[in-house]
């Protein structure tokens, strides 16, 4: 499989959890990977050891997306070592859990700034160096931007401001050639659910709930996400993919 074969990626979050399974997922199909992370460069680094072991180029680039001046940091190394970037996956997620009613201001602006600002601040610098041609941008969204997940307010709404520029994305940037769309997916089986407190109950809970009987697992979600970073979802703009086994029903 080389659909993506010279293309050129930039994953956020991409070492670990479910940006791990999508930079793979777009490396086995050619694509080379610029992975980003922010703090644990030793899962950075095996990462990108096993996606070049692939035979794709992968380079490692710390910035936290929740600064702007770090953003541009960010794109300025990915400018001097790819040149240019044809895909842009916004899947770093940040956060506070706990009730509307205890949400701090601090807590407030790390979920917005890490969710929702930096796919907008990402998008701005991405279309700088994306090919005349077009490009691609996937947002990893959840179905906590729609739906009342326990102590999920600040992330919830972080994802439904994302899910509004996608859409404001979507529509200005379609002239261009550049597609822009995300996928919201359920409970997925990472690392990320060890910050939920009382993760054995939630796991039992959303598995009851789930018409399959079970949360996902990152091989659910990643296929989608290449799908929509293809040209065959080329008529697909500005849209919120829900991929959740139909726990949302």
């Amino acid at each position: 499989m080389s659909h993506f074969k010279g293309k050129k990626a930039l994953v956020t979050g991409g070492s670990r959890g479910l940006g791990r399974a999508i930079s793979f997922e777009l490396a086995r199909h050619g694509a080379d990977i610029a992975i980003n992370y922010v703090k644990n460069s030793e899962a950075a680094e095996k990462t990108a050891g096993e996606i070049r072991a692939l035979g794709v180029e992968c380079v490692v680039i710390q910035a936290d997306v929740s600064d702007h001046k770090s953003i541009k940091e960010l794109f300025k190394s990915l400018k001097e070592q790819f040149g240019h970037v044809d895909m842009l996956v916004s899947n770093a997620v940040s956060g506070v859990l706990g009730p509307a009613e205890r949400i701090g201001r601090l807590g407030w602006d790390k979920a917005m700034n890490t969710n929702a600002r930096s796919f907008m601040l990402l998008m701005q610098q991405a279309v700088k160096i994306f090919p005349e041609s077009g490009g691609r941008a996937v947002a990893i969204s959840s179905i906590g931007s729609h739906t009342c997940l326990s102590g999920y307010t600040a992330v919830g709404a972080s994802k439904a401001a994302l899910e509004a520029l996608v859409r404001y994305f979507g529509k200005e940037l379609a002239p261009r050639g550049i597609g822009v769309n995300a996928v919201s997916g359920g409970p997925i089986h990472t690392e990320a659910l060890d910050f939920f407190p009382d993760k054995e109950e939630l796991l039992e809970k959303w598995a009851a709930r789930a018409p399959q009987g079970r949360i996902a697992e990152p091989e659910d979600i990643v296929p989608v996400v290449a799908f929509l970073l293809s040209e065959e979802s080329r008529w697909i703009q500005g849209q919120t993919i829900v991929v959740d086994g139909g726990m949302t029903l």
